[in-house]
């Protein structure tokens, strides 16, 4: 997208969400208020005009002076009443209005992205972009309809002005101004390409120290802290000396800008001196152009030295809609059936996935679960156990495959009544930086104060009720209030309330002692009584009770038993597992 794309597209939008009327009355007002501020001059160049009379021992009428003092005072005051209405109803309020609006809007479509798209994109990268362009966007909209309409407003006005008045001090006053717009121009396409290079600077030190932050532990396990700060600081000082090359032009851009005006000053003085002579002009008007000389060469400095925020804000503007524009969101387009009263039976008929022809992750897998079945999954590599899950949750939507519960095809059902029926443990389950109560009725709002004592009791969570404000205890950032074993216990307790009709464990374990393993082992064989139960696993304490083991190798099934059947067999399993060890080597 060109920078004049994106500029319709953010106008076309404030326009569609603050109303087509309000928009164009709005602009009307934005220029009237200019205009009045032109006005103002004139006041003054009236007083300077019966202070020359009575210099002059012409006679002078104090009472109209009088009258056009209190006239000033009341024009002073709607002006301010005017810029009031204009800067807080007009501007402030309709981009504030804008900025909620699509804040609501961009949010919600991030929120319900895929999550296959979710999956390849740069994590750090998606909140930067729209952190960036939520600033950018408002401060792009302020300078537009705040003070780009209104300079030019200005600069439009007096010029009409300025040539109704003399057009030979017009000329002399404006002869500069292509010079300034020109010296400008070349500054601003000089350092567009070097601003450029900056932010990409700028983005690379943020996403390195954001990787610094995500492996913090990994960094000082090493002793890694100095090379990453020296590295940090090396990449912001190259930054630093491209951003002062930047600043450096600018502020030579600022020197001419005021050479140029002294310039007009100069020039206008000149003919001034020229024209008073042949009694062309008096002394009241030269006030007037010297005063106008401001409100020509300083706004249009002004805007051009915008026009570096400007591409800074319109390159974030850009990356947001170049990121998120496309995004195929994970919502019903058409009606589809809901799930009710299933079964719990699952079944996966041919499925296959690749990330690419040269890369199976999976190659016609077919196998099933009954109801309230424990079914368990091994393999000597693991890339396929979160395929399996995405697939099973359609977080990937693809035709070639079946996957049906109740041999309904999911394909054809509603998301979140699919998604409602199941749940998952992990081995590192998330919760929210909340109190443990509001993270448990995430899973069931509607869920009583008694249902919540019951899921944690359920769940071997009673540590909960130790605690100073128990289910009201804040759980914050990174679960530093609690260890491993009890967030995972309040996740169990979670699934409880949730009461999903079928469960799928992911080394839900594996990060446990034997002692808390036990704990949790037994809460879980509470949660998937009269369940079907998916197990992915490499103990063998947490699969020996399943009621089918399949063994995955080069993609596919190849054994497919209970496991005394697996280790009878003496092929494949037999040779990952340890009994001794209770785990799969």
């Amino acid at each position: 997208m060109t920078n004049s794309d994106i500029i319709k597209r953010v106008i076309l939008d404030y326009k569609n969400t603050i109303w087509k009327t309000k928009f164009y009355t709005a602009l009307f007002f934005w220029v009237f208020v200019s205009i009045l501020w032109l006005i103002e001059p004139f006041f003054f160049v009236k007083i300077i005009g019966y202070i020359e009379q009575y210099i002059n021992w012409e006679s002078v009428n104090f009472k109209n002076i009088v009258y056009f003092i209190v006239f000033w005072i009341f024009f002073i005051f709607f002006s301010l009443v005017a810029s009031y209405i204009y800067r807080y109803y007009l501007t402030d309020k309709n981009i504030l209005f804008f900025h909620n609006r699509q804040f609501e809007y961009w949010t919600d479509k991030i929120i319900h992205m895929q999550y296959n798209d979710y999956l390849n994109k740069k994590q750090w990268s998606i909140y930067k972009i729209f952190d960036r362009w939520i600033k950018d966007t408002f401060n792009f909209l302020f300078f537009i309809f705040s003070d780009l309409i209104k300079n030019l407003s200005w600069m439009f006005v007096i010029i009409i002005i300025l040539f109704y008045i003399n057009y030979k001090m017009a000329f002399a006053t404006l002869f500069m101004l292509p010079i300034l717009m020109y010296i400008w121009y070349i500054f601003n396409f000089k350092t567009q390409k070097l601003q450029k290079q900056v932010n990409k600077s700028w983005d690379k030190s943020f996403w390195y120290f954001w990787d610094a932050l995500q492996n913090l532990w990994l960094i000082k396990t090493l002793v890694l802290e100095n090379t990453f700060s020296k590295k940090m600081s090396s990449l912001n000082n190259r930054t630093m000396e491209k951003q002062r090359l930047v600043s450096k032009r600018w502020s030579v851009a600022d020197i001419y800008t005021w050479f140029i005006v002294m310039t007009s000053r100069v020039i206008v003085l000149s003919v001034w001196f020229y024209l008073i002579s042949s009694w062309e002009i008096n002394f009241t008007t030269l006030f007037l152009f010297f005063s106008f000389i401001w409100y020509i060469y300083f706004p249009i400095s002004f805007i051009f030295r915008n026009l570096r925020n400007n591409q800074e804000q319109l390159s974030s503007i850009r990356n947001l809609y170049e990121e998120f524009d496309e995004l195929k969101l994970d919502k019903e387009i058409e009606v589809v059936k809901k799930l009710w009263n299933i079964k719990w039976n699952i079944e996966f008929k041919n499925v296959s996935f690749w990330y690419s022809k040269d890369k199976w992750i999976i190659k016609n897998i077919s196998f099933n679960a009954k109801e309230w079945e424990k079914i368990a999954f091994v393999w000597n590599t693991w890339a396929w156990k979160s395929t399996i899950i995405n697939l099973v949750f359609r977080f990937w939507e693809i035709k070639s495959w079946t996957i049906s519960i109740d041999w309904i095809d999911i394909k054809t059902v509603n998301k979140n009544s699919l998604r409602s029926n199941i749940w998952l443990v992990m081995q590192d389950n998330s919760l929210f930086n909340s109190t443990i109560k509001e993270n448990l009725l995430f899973a069931n709002k509607n869920s009583t104060i008694k249902d919540i004592k019951s899921a944690l009791k359920k769940a071997e969570a009673n540590f909960v009720f130790e605690l100073k404000d128990w289910i009201n205890t804040i759980i914050w950032e990174r679960w530093l209030k609690l260890s491993w074993w009890e967030k995972q216990r309040i996740a169990i307790a979670r699934l409880f309330l949730k009461d999903p009709k079928i469960l799928i464990l992911d080394e839900a374990t594996s990060a446990l002692d034997n002692k808390t393993e036990k704990l949790v082992q037994k809460a879980l064989d509470k949660l998937m009584k009269w369940r079907t139960s998916i197990v992915i696993a490499h103990r063998l304490s947490t699969i020996q009770n399943s009621d089918k083991i399949f063994m995955l190798e080069n993609w596919k099934i190849v054994e497919n038993w209970n496991y005394n059947e697996l280790m009878a067999k003496n092929w494949k399993f037999h040779e990952l597992a340890n009994p001794e060890h209770l785990i799969l080597n």
